[in-house]
């Protein structure tokens, strides 16, 4: 067995390549508070494909800790940006 020469370096974290995609935000009203409520989790590519694809999009309150799926209104909203 042969060890490498060059000594073992641990990396950094803010050295690892990471992807961080710009998320979009859109507004969604909270069903438990009424309350319009600012969601941040999703790139547009993602947003995009799941408005395609007809699939749920799911936004969140913090203050309730309550997540429901946006309503149509919202969804064409997001469409149109």
């Amino acid at each position: 067995m042969t060890r490498s020469s060059a000594p073992s370096v641990a990396r950094r974290s803010d050295d690892l390549p990471v992807r961080n995609y710009p998320k979009l935000t859109f507004v969604s009203v909270c069903p438990k508070c009424g309350h319009p409520r600012f969601q941040h989790g999703y790139t547009r590519r993602t947003l995009a494909k799941l408005l395609n694809m007809r699939r749920k999009i799911d936004a969140y309150c913090m203050d309730c800790n309550v997540c429901w799926p946006i309503s149509e209104s919202e969804r064409r909203s997001i469409a149109s940006q």
